[in-house]
């Protein structure tokens, strides 16, 4: 029987890579996006049929619930993969605090409504895997950082904690937290400076590719890497480096 994942900010980059890796896996996939549905109907062709897209802002708690209501009546969700997640580097002063809450809101408050969502089905059954994307820069500050590195160090936490809960029902809670990947968004970032130099602060002197990400991802999800209450590092030694 075909096991339903869910994948949170599926459309592009680390989150299309999930969606591929669990198709691959013998998945159903509903994946959710915040806009742009061109990408969406074009991910649904690929993968014909076994992918579907949903338009939710991960932000609106009641948005959530009523996405989880609609899929928990069609299907027993197996597998949880919160991905979505937003970027806005800011300073606290001299900027509008509407900048860094939004970035808490999506990043966190998203991770925890869908949690919260599908977490009880989970539970009722006495299965499942929730997998949670952080960053290092949950434990790596940089400056215009706070808002995004908070979030992902509260995910990372809460990821450990809704572990302990979830533990004696047979439900797997665990997170990953890459170092830089290859993005549209990385790609600009890098136009902007100095390429060599930003390499050479990185050991082995690359980056992650999404699908690396996304093969770590279905390891938790499976079941192949036995763990609960994990936060796996992932990266080429930017995560260990000064």
């Amino acid at each position: 029987m075909t096991k339903l994942a869910i994948v949170t900010g599926g459309t592009r980059g680390i989150g299309r890579a999930i969606v591929d890796a669990l198709i691959a896996d013998g998945h159903a996939v509903y994946f959710t996006y915040r806009s742009n549905p061109e990408l969406a109907d074009a991910l649904e062709r690929a993968h014909d049929g076994a992918a579907r897209g949903f338009r939710v802002d991960g932000g609106d708690w009641n948005a959530v619930q009523a996405f989880a209501d609609h899929v928990n009546a069609e299907a027993a969700v197996e597998v949880l993969v919160n991905n979505a997640g937003i970027n806005d580097d800011a300073l606290l002063i001299g900027r509008p605090f509407s900048r860094y809450w939004e970035t808490l809101r999506i990043n966190l408050g998203a991770t925890m409504a869908f949690c919260h969502a599908f977490g009880e089905g989970m539970q009722s059954r006495r299965r499942g895997a929730i997998v949670n994307v952080s960053s290092i820069a949950a434990r790596k500050p940089k400056t215009g950082n706070g808002a995004y590195g908070a979030s992902k160090a509260a995910i990372e936490r809460f990821t450990k904690t809704l572990a302990l809960e979830m533990a004696r029902f047979g439900v797997r809670v665990n997170a990953v937290a890459p170092g830089f990947v290859r993005s549209d968004l990385f790609e600009r970032f890098l136009a902007a400076q100095d390429a060599a130099a930003f390499y050479r602060q990185i050991p082995m002197r690359k980056i992650l590719e999404p699908e690396q990400v996304a093969r770590a991802v279905l390891l938790l999800a499976n079941g192949a890497l036995e763990t609960t209450g994990s936060v796996v590092d992932l990266g080429n030694g930017e995560n260990i480096s000064g």
